[in-house]
């Protein structure tokens, strides 16, 4: 069994506050993490069992009661809003401590039927999909080492192949040791499974067809840069029903939306926001790539590989606390691919090179980044699939992406 990262913060914050939301894809793991949690005198339902969802839609004031010393543990309580506000009334009667702990696979703040998320009255944690690091049973301090400039590579070095070969398995627990075509048949099924089922405790969409079609799309963007009206034309729906689509695939944690960094006046920053997919077995299998082609084909092996480090990233983010991952784009064409500030300001950026030759090239954006915006100690790293950490100027390093691992 693979220890979560984000166990311990779980437990800090049932002890510290009257409840947990813990929130994240389906099949991420959050039942498997709420069963391995100690909690006293637990009381476990969950809304996936009809019955239960029954009861808990038809007297929800009654089924949220709790004996004094009882944790009562929820599983996909987005199945059953009206749950949340008898939820709320317990917890503004009783100020004790962990008194629930409440799992979902949908963002509560985009689902419509919600009135009130119970945000400061319950502390929300995701859990994504595993991090290699964390499937290796490795602490997620790669961030807390590039700010200081400081860089351990992984027990194996990582080649393209490598890289590639991991972002198509992804981090969903059950399937990390399926064959390639078992895997593609999970993968299938859970989509298909999201969007005809899940859908329903997001919004009212009736075209799931069309739905699904813009989730490939997408996939087949993850990291680019597009615009919405592209996307419009693609599906041959409106703008409005096109932002409702991605804000509903957003909620179920299929595709994450990377905001443009944006603390300067210098006004020539873009604006628009990248979508990435969340986990990248999801985004390879359903596009059906197959290894091979995508090693060979630079467009393919790019958004995948960024894809995957966005994602490695992200977890550690997550984990850690106290960071916001961004990127940075203008209007004269320099990009970084992301931008990591921790909590005193500092900033990190990271470009993502697929192959295994860096050269002084690959850092200029970020130095150009750090000499003219950067108000604050800036440090730039090129991921690659290389094996060493090589300096490029002060503050400035090529590291190879085991360093993730």
């Amino acid at each position: 069994m693979v220890k979560r990262w984000i166990e311990n913060d779980v437990k800090s914050a049932m002890a510290a506050r009257r409840g947990v939301f813990l929130t994240g894809a389906r099949q991420s793991g959050k039942t498997t993490l709420a069963s391995m949690l100690k909690l006293a005198n637990a009381k476990r339902l969950t809304l996936d069992n009809a019955g239960v969802r029954i009861a808990a839609q038809t007297d929800p004031i009654t089924f949220v009661e709790r004996k004094a010393d009882q944790t009562m543990v929820i599983d996909e309580v987005q199945k059953a809003p009206g749950l949340l506000d008898a939820i709320k009334i317990r917890l503004d009667e009783d100020q004790s401590k962990g008194q629930y702990l409440l799992t979902g696979s949908s963002n509560l703040r985009f689902i419509k039927a919600v009135k009130d998320s119970l945000a400061g009255r319950l502390a929300t944690i995701r859990l994504r999909t595993l991090a290699l690091a964390e499937l290796n049973g490795h602490a997620p301090n790669f961030l807390e080492h590039a700010f200081r400039g400081e860089f351990e590579a992984g027990d194996e070095a990582m080649g393209k192949r490598d890289v590639i070969r991991r972002a198509f398995v992804g981090g969903y627990p059950e399937q990390l040791d399926f064959s390639e075509s078992e895997r593609r048949r999970w993968f299938r099924g859970y989509l298909d499974d999201l969007l005809t089922k899940d859908v329903k405790d997001v919004t009212e969409i009736r075209k799931i067809d069309v739905l699904k079609e813009v989730a490939v799309w997408l996939m087949a963007h993850s990291s680019q840069y597009f615009a919405v009206d592209d996307l419009c034309t693609r599906a041959g729906v409106s703008k409005q029903t096109a932002e409702n689509y991605l804000e509903t695939l957003r909620a179920l944690y299929v595709f994450d939306k990377v905001p443009a960094w944006a603390k300067s006046d210098y006004d020539r920053i873009g604006k628009r926001a990248k979508w990435i997919v969340a986990d990248t077995g999801l985004m390879a299998n359903i596009l059906k790539w197959k290894e091979d082609a995508v090693f060979e084909e630079s467009a393919k092996n790019g958004k995948l590989v960024e894809s995957w480090v966005y994602h490695e990233l992200a977890v550690q983010a997550d984990a850690l606390g106290g960071y916001e991952i961004s990127q940075y784009r203008d209007k004269d064409k320099r990009e970084i691919d992301f931008l990591v500030e921790n909590d005193d300001g500092a900033l990190l950026g990271v470009e993502v090179k697929a192959g295994a030759l860096v050269g002084e090239d690959d850092f200029k954006h970020m130095k150009w980044f750090a000499k003219n915006l950067a108000k604050t100690p800036f440090t730039g790293v090129v991921l690659y699939a290389g094996k060493e950490i090589l300096p490029f100027g002060k503050g400035f390093h090529a590291v190879p992406m085991s360093c993730l691992a």
